[in-house]
């Protein structure tokens, strides 16, 4: 059985919310905030990882919630999810499915499209989803369940769907499932983190990394809303290269949802960090994000296939065959240690549309053995990079700009929006509180937390918030906050 359930009435995700304390704190005015137009439960039961897929002498690894992604388009919000597994039943018969709902913005009248035709495989809280709108066709693409997985899941609906949501009946059969993009069923990609990137007004490009974190590779295809198809699978980097005198291996982490960022008349921007192997670690912690290293960036101005360093020279054209390699980059924008431990993936960027600054968050320590905090990363078209650091530290950031200020919308274990200015460089930053009702703060913590930024140059975002479970993989609850701004 699946597990969708909407609240009956806001009173009732009110009643929901306010019985936990966690959630509600006394908190002062302040002339600059946000607050909640509305919100709901979307699912009862979402799928909760219990982390044995991928565990490690009998302890669980990548465990929790699987989350949500939504995106808005022409006045219908969308959002992908896993529904909920039953663990009381015997494991052949404890089933999750890729659901799609939808809903008029503005109401929560949610319809329901699911994937009957595919199970989800994961107990791996990495194997998220990645949803994204077509702007010149209409259609909307999503792609779920991987960590490493060597094919791609992917499905998609018609033309037009998203274009004509009013005259579309939202069931089972939107979404046709196709192997592999629709493409060679048998190829091998080996598909970790994928997500779309949206160019406005016409195609997408669906990024990836095939292969392990220590030895990875970017990959990247695009969509042609003309023609309604997808071109070939082409590697953008090689994992190869010298790194500190010596022949090594790498994997690129990119960002943590939106791994690449459409800019102004079809260029295509992204930042990452490289992991190094073998990695001699710096720290007693052993942990990996201590193999992590530098901020590297390129950029395409043909939507991908052919890539450019910051100041515009050529490093590689991919339909030559040529890879973004370390030897070949020129170096890192920004010089950032391994003993830094900057975080796989928490870089999340965006482009100004106003003058096309590449702006990037990166999280790491202030210094060895320090404390933690995310660095804003400024890159500007010329070339030239700066770096200040900020108050504020999380597991993962969306980063959006509006007019004179950009956002920055921390999620995954904690919901909160912080912003800075252009009038001072964005050097300062503050938080925008968001209130529930007058004088409560909102400021929910634990479980899943992402972002539907569509609607943000009109002050509005979602907030999609897949709740911890009661204990280890458990499903709980998916529930979706309406939130304004100013």
């Amino acid at each position: 059985m699946i597990s969708i359930y909407k609240l009956a009435s806001p009173l009732a995700a009110s009643s929901l919310l306010l019985c936990s304390s966690a959630l509600l704190a006394e908190g002062a005015h302040d002339a600059k905030r946000a607050y909640i137009t509305g919100w709901d439960e979307l699912a009862s039961a979402s799928h909760v990882s219990d982390g044995m897929e991928r565990s490690r002498n009998g302890k669980p690894r990548f465990e929790g919630p699987l989350g949500a992604q939504g995106v808005s388009y022409n006045g219908y919000q969308y959002v992908v999810f896993y529904s909920g597994r039953d663990r009381s039943l015997p494991k052949e018969k404890s089933v999750s499915y890729v659901v799609v709902s939808r809903r008029k913005l503005g109401g929560f009248a949610w319809q329901h499209s699911i994937l009957t035709d595919y199970q989800v495989t994961s107990d791996d809280a990495h194997n998220r989803q990645t949803i994204a709108v077509s702007e010149g066709d209409g259609r909307i693409h999503i792609s779920f369940d991987h960590h490493n997985r060597p094919k791609m899941n992917y499905a998609v609906t018609a033309a037009g769907v998203a274009a004509k949501p009013d005259a579309v009946t939202w069931d089972n059969s939107v979404f046709n499932y196709a192997v592999n993009l629709g493409r060679d069923p048998n190829e091998r990609l080996n598909v970790t983190y994928p997500s779309f990137s949206q160019f406005p007004g016409g195609n997408l490009v669906v990024y990836f990394r095939s292969g392990g974190s220590y030895g990875g590779e970017m990959r990247l295809a695009r969509y042609d809303a003309a023609t309604g198809q997808w071109g070939t699978v082409r590697n953008i980097s090689t994992r190869r290269g010298t790194f500190e005198g010596k022949e090594t291996s790498r994997g690129p982490y990119l960002g943590d949802a939106k791994a690449m960022h459409a800019g102004p008349n079809g260029t295509l921007h992204a930042s990452w960090v490289f992991r190094e192997r073998p990695c001699d670690y710096t720290t007693s912690s052993r942990s990996e994000i201590f193999c992590n290293h530098g901020l590297f960036y390129a950029w395409s101005k043909d939507e991908g296939r052919t890539w450019l360093r910051a100041d515009g020279s050529q490093i590689a054209d991919t339909d030559a065959g040529e890879t973004i390699s370390i030897d070949n980059l020129g170096g890192p924008v920004i010089e950032v240690p391994k003993g830094l431990g900057p975080s796989n993936p928490s870089i999340t960027s965006t482009v100004d549309p106003l003058t096309g600054d590449m702006h990037t968050l990166l999280r790491h320590l202030d210094r060895e053995g320090g404390k933690s905090f995310y660095y804003h990363y400024l890159g500007q078209p010329d070339g030239t990079w700066t770096k200040t650091q900020t108050n504020f530290d999380g597991n993962t950031a969306s980063l959006a700009v509006v007019g004179d200020r950009l956002y920055a919308f921390v999620g995954r274990d904690k919901g909160q929006i912080y912003y800075a200015e252009r009038a001072d460089k964005f050097r300062k930053w503050k938080r925008l509180e968001i209130e529930i009702e007058k004088r409560r703060k909102f400021d929910p913590r634990g479980g899943f937390i992402t972002w539907d930024l569509s609607m943000v140059k009109d002050g509005k975002v979602s907030m999609l918030w897949h709740r911890a479970p009661e204990k280890s993989g458990v499903s709980s609850p998916l529930q979706i906050f309406d939130i304004a701004f100013e």
